[in-house]
């Protein structure tokens, strides 16, 4: 039977050697924009879902949700590639592997919510569960603590939502993204900032 693992040689593994090193002394130059960037689409996608639904009552609340995906997906996007072209010296083997898990979160909360509507249940505590294991990654990878809590804050508002009904869970998750991503992602910001300066 071949072994299928790939052999480094020693430039190879000098190399991963620097770019762990580069991601310690770095933290990947991670600025929070894509914490900020969702934590605000989804928390201003709460509060619009839980304003249609309980106060207008209006039947395709759910839209907020479509309007968060369309804003937030391209801006994410354009805002990687301009940031690779920019800087191509960014992409480094640990950053591939951030890339990849949350490549694997889009992926899941994508089959997460096609399970849960045709289950007819609230989708919001397994996306909690789901946001709290890639953030969790995360914040194992950047070295940064916030980014843990914020996991660990997520999986608790999970387990809050078991016991409330569908539009209390909104509100559960507004308030735990603000805790898990906008918290974060500030400190974030103003870290890298201060690098700047």
């Amino acid at each position: 039977m071949e072994n299928d693992e790939k052999i480094l040689n020693p430039q190879e593994s000098l190399r991963v050697i620097r770019e762990t090193i580069d991601l310690a002394k770095n933290s990947i130059r991670e600025n929070g924009f894509h914490f900020l960037l969702w934590g605000w689409l989804v928390v201003l996608a709460c509060i619009a879902d839980y304003y249609l639904d309980v106060v207008v009552q209006y039947p395709n609340h759910f839209l907020a949700w479509i309007a968060m995906a369309v804003i937030g997906l391209p801006t994410a996007l354009i805002y990687e590639w301009r940031r690779e072209k920019k800087d191509p010296s960014t992409f480094n083997t640990i950053r591939g592997w951030y890339g990849r898990v949350w490549l694997a979160f889009g992926i899941s909360l994508f089959l997460v919510l096609v399970l849960t509507v045709r289950a007819q249940v609230s989708p919001v505590p397994y996306i909690l569960v789901l946001v709290g294991f890639a953030t969790f990654i995360s914040g194992s990878l950047l070295r940064f603590a916030p980014l843990i809590f914020g996991a660990v804050v997520m999986w608790v508002a999970a387990i809050i939502c078991m016991m409330l009904g569908y539009q209390e869970h909104l509100l559960v998750q507004a308030l735990a993204t603000v805790a898990g991503y906008l918290v974060p992602g500030y400190i974030m910001s103003a870290k890298a900032r201060n690098k700047h300066v």
